[in-house]
């Protein structure tokens, strides 16, 4: 427990010192922010949230009885200790040795645990933080659901889903495993149901270079894997109102795109509970969500509630420093144009993604709530998505994605076969 307070100290020191703060108004815990008083949380929220709650949309204000600062899995817990000035990023966004300027053979961890202020990279490392999180918590499989719904003809359908990730780097026990290929990570999304779709499957192999993801999809019609364009990953998933990219608010590869920190501040950040729940462990040793778990209820679940039919009813949210950062795809046929993402400083979990057009004009907001979880023990300690949605003002329109819940088990440090990421393994899944 000890180490673990010092470690907090560390990294408040680490990540809360650097640009300057504006003032903002103040909220207090037990404050519910609703049309009437929604001034309140003017700058607190991005611009399409101050509007969702004018138009009917509650923001009840809580307290957290626990520090998510100190939800680190092993991996990151230890690289807050080794990683510091350990690594740099070059001209191209790319985790490079300083010394050397070359890639590192393997990285344990989180790569920058400490961001410094005025780095004109500050922006890439925050988010290759946010990516190797991902890893250090192993092979995943997380089921979940895509539930399609409008604001006036409220819920419409749900597809049946689940992902898969089996990462290369980050993991500290995927080191010395056999890596020919230079792999970075691999992660398959596979749609189960209903039966229109199913089998519509996505199979990445993100590499460690330079070298673009190479993206293949399973077509059931054909009966085929086809290769699919990196662009591809910005185009609607399944018809939903995301893309493959928006997963975790950010799923592509980060030297795809240039970032830069716009400012620090503070903000409303949405969290699934004030306490965190339990981890489980099944009969394989991993360890996974409990069906016990607290379920999001929605506005089209909720009898009377005025605000958006998607909109979560019971997440508290809760205040938090963050960074907002500008991203730019550099990809010049990539569907999206500049988007800013909220990420909190404590723990670099991306919160919101404001985005913006190839014309400049506002688009839509994907957005996420922050789920934390630890052993019974309290020796492992992760924070995840409680819930994802895409939110498309233009057409008045949602795409939910329920992820662990009563429904959806989620699996960290999960036994898998790495030879369903080959082809011949991924079409075999796919069958």
């Amino acid at each position: 427990m000890k180490r673990t307070k010092v470690l907090t100290v560390g990294i408040s020191l680490f990540l809360c010192t650097s640009f300057p703060f504006p003032a903002f108004p103040d909220v207090s815990p037990g404050d519910v922010i609703d049309r009437s008083n929604w001034e309140k949380a003017r700058d607190l929220v991005p611009e399409p949230v101050l509007e969702w709650v004018k138009n009917g949309d509650v923001l009840p204000v809580a307290q957290l009885n626990f520090n998510p600062d100190e939800f680190w899995p092993p991996a990151a817990l230890k690289a807050l200790d080794t990683n510091t000035g350990k690594y740099d990023v070059d001209a191209d966004g790319m985790i490079v040795d300083p010394a050397s300027g070359q890639l590192p053979p393997f990285i344990e961890g989180i790569p920058f645990p400490r961001i410094e202020p005025g780095d004109p990279h500050a922006g890439t490392k925050i988010m290759h933080n946010k990516t190797y999180y991902t890893y250090c918590l192993g092979n995943c499989r997380f089921p979940f659901f895509a539930i399609w719904v409008g604001r006036e003809s409220g819920f419409e359908r749900e597809v049946r889903c689940e992902w898969l990730q089996y990462p290369l780097d980050g993991f500290p026990e995927a080191k010395g495993q056999k890596n020919p290929d230079g792999i970075e990570r691999y992660s398959i999304i596979r749609v189960i149901e209903p039966f229109d779709i199913a089998g519509t499957n996505i199979l990445t192999w993100r590499y460690r270079d330079k070298r673009a993801d190479s993206t293949f999809g399973y077509i059931p019609a054909i009966r085929r894997v086809r290769r699919m364009s990196p662009a591809n990953r910005s185009d609607a998933f399944i018809g939903s109102d995301a893309c493959v990219d928006d997963a975790w608010t950010f799923d592509g590869k980060v030297a795809t795109v240039d970032w830069k920190v716009v400012r620090e501040q503070e903000a409303l950040l949405p969290f699934v509970d004030s306490n965190p729940q339990t981890l489980e462990k099944n009969a394989r040793g991993e360890w996974q969500t409990p069906k016990s778990i607290k379920p999001i209820v929605f506005g089209y679940q909720k009898p009377g509630y005025t605000g958006a039919p998607w909109f979560p009813t019971n997440v508290i949210w809760v205040k938090r420093n963050v960074y907002v950062i500008e991203m730019t795809p550099k990809d010049p046929y990539y569907n999206y144009g500049t988007q800013y993402m909220w990420v909190d400083k404590g723990n670099f979990w991306c919160n919101f993604k404001v985005i913006h057009d190839r014309a400049g004009k506002y688009w839509k907001t994907f957005w996420t709530s922050q789920a934390h979880f630890q052993s019974p023990d309290q020796k492992l300690r992760i924070v995840t998505i409680g819930t994802q949605m895409s939110v498309d003002d233009r057409t008045r329109h949602c795409t939910i994605i329920e992820d662990c819940s009563p429904r959806n088990q989620w699996v960290w440090f999960a036994v898998q076969d790495v030879n369903d990421y080959t082809l011949a393994g991924f079409q075999k899944l796919c069958k």
